[in-house]
């Protein structure tokens, strides 16, 4: 789950964007909380920044989706960049920069690497139009050669990743027992390499369906039942019920 978003101070845009990450979350419905202590652990990072936003409600345990905006890239150790939320919180840390894009990308991979706990996976959202230039080309394939994560996605979600079996899925190499954070190995690795690094994975910039990990997805539910008939039993007509189920969402 996506736990921290990197963004340019000064981009233009930003403000549109977490208008949109917003509107996401309010028409997300909300769900119970699994994990223990989630709630104490939601009031601690909703406790830690004045411009919280919620969606949902707060009363019986709930914890409500959460996004926590603006938050300062020189604190270092602040508990949404130290602490795993284990519930639906949302960081948004915005790079002071006036750099130029190659420039601000190496900024932010820096952030990544060096205050952000935990190393299974970070995503890059990079429009087509951008690598047309081959500066921001090459910046980009730096950031994805010089992020330390396992698995690291290119307008992919990462967790595509562990889904695809075939591909590594762990830790970035490195964590010790005295600071294991995402842990050491992987699992996966149907290619049985030696000593994996990190899987990429790229993707479109928009998706010509409507992925089925999306919240706004309307045939999920269906989809998932299909996929489990088909393991228990595969047939191309419970294929053929996936395919159709899917392209209605």
């Amino acid at each position: 789950a996506t736990r921290v978003i990197v963004t340019h101070a000064q981009w233009n845009q930003r403000e549109q964007l977490l208008d949109a990450i917003a509107r996401g979350l309010r028409d997300t419905e909300q769900r119970d909380p699994y994990y223990p202590g989630a709630r104490e652990r939601w009031e601690r990072f909703a406790s830690s920044h004045p411009e919280v936003l919620t969606f949902g409600e707060t009363d019986g345990g709930a914890v409500p989706w959460t996004l926590i905006p603006g938050l300062d890239t020189g604190a270092d150790g602040h508990v949404c960049f130290a602490v795993e939320a284990f519930a639906g919180v949302f960081g948004e840390a915005p790079l002071d920069s006036d750099r130029d894009v190659p420039a601000f990308l190496a900024d932010a991979v820096e952030f990544c690497n060096s205050q952000l706990w935990g190393t299974l996976g970070a995503s890059l959202i990079v429009d087509p139009r951008s690598i047309k230039d081959p500066a921001i080309a090459k910046a980009v394939d730096r950031a994805v050669a010089d992020l330390e994560y396992g698995t690291v996605g290119v307008n992919v979600w990462t967790g595509l990743g562990y889904a695809f079996g075939t591909t590594t899925w762990g830790a970035f190499p490195g964590h010790d027992l005295t600071n294991i954070q995402s842990g050491r190995g992987v699992v996966h690795n149907t290619l049985m390499f030696d000593e994996p690094e990190k899987s990429v994975l790229y993707g479109p910039f928009r998706q010509p369906l409507k992925p089925l990990w999306f919240s706004t997805h309307k045939t999920a539910h269906h989809v998932t039942r299909h996929l489990t008939e088909l393991e228990a039993d595969p047939s191309p007509a419970k294929l053929a019920k996936i395919v159709a189920a899917a392209v209605r969402g």
